[in-house]
């Protein structure tokens, strides 16, 4: 049987750590070491990156860190998108974000997302209000300040936002 998507992604972090770890904070050298990775592994892990985290994306799972403090703190970070993940719980619309979880491995903090396909403008029929009700664009609306077609996908035909470490909270503390 298949363990957790979140047990098999703390188990990818520890044994990608040795070719990353002295690298975290450069995209172009994680990218490097991610396609060394591959090579050695068999795996077909891809790296993207934003202005703040990096993202390793394997077939079910995603993992991202901050790899530019400044811009984390300004624009949000892992533990931004973890507290909102908790805060979206709270209020009932936590079915509308991808779950994300924390693990710290090395003393870096690292964020595990399920993977969530049709990501972008070629794979909506239309923007994500097309997706959601009256209610839950309201709050999707006044809860993340980042919401374009690369930051949410598709997940059993509804709208599944990806990426919202921007949030009210981090606009109001001077991110925006």
């Amino acid at each position: 049987m298949k363990s957790d998507y979140r047990v098999r992604a703390s188990r990818f972090i520890k044994s990608v750590m040795p070719y990353i770890e002295n690298v975290l904070f450069d995209f172009s050298e994680v990218e490097e070491r991610i396609a060394e990775y591959n090579r050695d592994h068999s795996r077909k892990v891809e790296v993207m990156y934003g202005a703040a985290r990096i993202a390793l994306i394997t077939s079910d799972y995603v993992v991202k860190w901050d790899y530019d403090e400044e811009c984390a703190r300004d624009l949000g970070g892992c533990m931004d998108e973890y507290d909102a993940y908790l805060y979206a719980k709270s209020k009932g619309y936590d079915y509308l974000l991808a779950e994300t979880s924390l693990v710290v491995v090395h003393g870096q903090v690292f964020s595990i997302m399920p993977r969530i396909r049709n990501i972008g403008p070629t794979h909506h029929k239309g923007e994500i209000n097309q997706y959601l009700t009256t209610d839950e664009l309201k709050w999707v609306h006044e809860f993340d300040r980042d919401i374009h077609h690369y930051n949410w996908g598709i997940r059993h035909g509804k709208a599944c936002i990806i990426d919202y470490a921007m949030t009210e909270e981090v606009v109001n503390r001077g991110g925006w």
